[in-house]
C-alpha cells in the first residue's frame, strides 16, 4: 500500500498541468510552439553579427580559446593541448572572455538575447 501511494504521487507530480484563471487563453498559442517569424530571423542575424564584432575585439588569447570551445567544438583539455597551456589557464581565459563580452555587450547597449 505505502508503495502504491508513492507511485500514484510520483505518476501526478510527472503529468503535466495547465491550470490557469483565464478561461480565453489559449494554451497553444505560444511563441515557442510556432515557427520562426521574419522579424527572428532578422534579429538573430543581428544578434550573431554583433557577438562576432565583440569576438574579434577580444585580446587574442581570449578569443582564441572562446573561438576553439564554441565553434569548434573542442574540450578544454584539447585547447590545453593546442595552446600549450594548462587547463587551468584555458578555463581562466575562457572565463575573462564571457565576462569581456557582457562587458563590451552592456557597454555598448548590445541586447544578446531575442
Amino acid at each position: 500500500a505505502h508503495n502504491l501511494i508513492i507511485d500514484f504521487f510520483r505518476q501526478e507530480k510527472a503529468d503535466n498541468y495547465v491550470i490557469t484563471d483565464n478561461e480565453n487563453m489559449d494554451i497553444f498559442n505560444r511563441k515557442e510552439l510556432s515557427e520562426e517569424t521574419v522579424e527572428d530571423t532578422i534579429v538573430q542575424n543581428q544578434i550573431e553579427a554583433d557577438v562576432r564584432k565583440l569576438i574579434k575585439a577580444l585580446p587574442h588569447s581570449q578569443r582564441e580559446v572562446l573561438v576553439m570551445r564554441y565553434y569548434k567544438n573542442m574540450s578544454f583539455k584539447e585547447i590545453a593541448d593546442h595552446t600549450k597551456v594548462s587547463i587551468n589557464t584555458a578555463l581562466g581565459r575562457m572565463r575573462y572572455a564571457i565576462l569581456n563580452l557582457r562587458k563590451m555587450a552592456e557597454e555598448n547597449n548590445i541586447v544578446l538575447t531575442l
